[in-house]
């Protein structure tokens, strides 16, 4: 003799295999299905800009902390303002160097403090001379930004 078959209740509100199985048509379309497309779309959105800012936040683990940083600008070690990008922050940097007169032929360039990728680096100013460099007093400093604690780590 065979146990007869105990049917499951049907769950207060569907899951999200239920809710692939609505994309396929086996589902009504009820306004709540409706409501957590609706608010799953948002979040992805939301995911997407942060991502953005910050390449790499949306994948933060226990098991490895996000690498990250902010770009800080300053003049004569005084912070001016902090951005998610260093091309923005450099963009930032050029404009403010721009509101005051430069002499004619000089152009401006950024020369790191070493070959790291994420090196800081300063504003400088190169002029009609072959010989003619002068610091801005401009700086983009690299901050890195921690996602935990590491009693072990530098700093």
């Amino acid at each position: 003799m065979t146990s007869p078959t105990v049917p499951h209740p049907a769950p207060a509100h569907p899951t999200l295999a239920d809710i692939a199985r609505q994309a396929a048509g086996t589902l009504p379309l009820t306004a709540y299905i409706l409501q957590l497309l609706g608010a799953a779309a948002e979040i992805e959105a939301r995911l997407a800009a942060a991502e953005a800012v910050f390449p790499g936040i949306t994948r933060l683990t226990d098991e490895k902390p996000a690498a990250l940083a902010v770009y800080r600008a300053e003049r004569r070690n005084i912070p001016y303002a902090t951005f998610t990008t260093r091309e923005v922050a450099r963009a930032w940097a050029e404009a403010r160097l721009r509101r005051r007169s430069l002499p004619a032929g000089v152009t401006t360039g950024w020369v790191p403090d070493s070959g790291d990728e994420h090196a800081d680096e300063d504003l400088v100013l190169f002029g009609p001379g072959r010989d003619d460099e002068s610091m801005t007093s401009i700086r983009i400093t690299v901050l890195p930004v921690r996602a935990d604690y590491d009693p072990d780590a530098e700093g």
